[in-house]
């Protein structure tokens, strides 16, 4: 069996914040035996824009150098000073409903801030969030593998 490999999606609008976030990813995905690659926007709102590319290009790729991810970590920080709140609903409900529709494993820790001061904390804040949406897509990337080889899927 191949090595798992997670394409790591994040905006990078607070880079010193996000650089943070996707350390913890890289030692949590590391921790796991996960290969993975970065895949970086400007913006949150880019977020599902991206997706949507690397969905459709992993779906339609003729090319054998082009590796397939078995799932999806989104990160993201949006603050109320840059985008309205029900914007960064509408991102983070894009984002669901582009991985579901693709049946594809994901998890994300997408958050929105209210308070300037807030962002000053962010990167310690969601360390645990982070390491807790690795765990989920771990797992949902082991349902799915279970589920698509046998015993429970069909002899060929």
């Amino acid at each position: 069996m191949h090595q798992p490999h997670v394409v790591i999606l994040e905006s990078r609008r607070f880079p010193d914040i996000t650089e943070q976030w996707y350390n913890v990813a890289v030692g949590a995905l590391t921790q796991q035996g996960i290969t993975y690659s970065r895949v970086t926007v400007p913006n949150s709102v880019d977020l599902p824009i991206a997706l949507r590319i690397l969905l459709d290009a992993a779906h339609h790729s003729e090319n054998a150098n082009i590796r397939t991810p078995e799932g999806y970590l989104i990160l993201g920080l949006n603050y109320k000073g840059d985008i309205a709140e029900e914007n960064h609903y509408c991102i983070w409900d894009t984002l669901l409903n582009l991985t579901t529709h693709a049946g594809v494993p994901s998890s994300s820790v997408v958050v929105f801030e209210k308070e300037g001061g807030d962002l000053n904390h962010a990167a310690t804040r969601y360390v645990s969030k982070i390491q807790l949406a690795v765990q989920s897509l771990v797992n949902l990337m082991m349902l799915r593998h279970q589920l698509l080889n046998p015993p429970f899927a069909a002899a060929a």
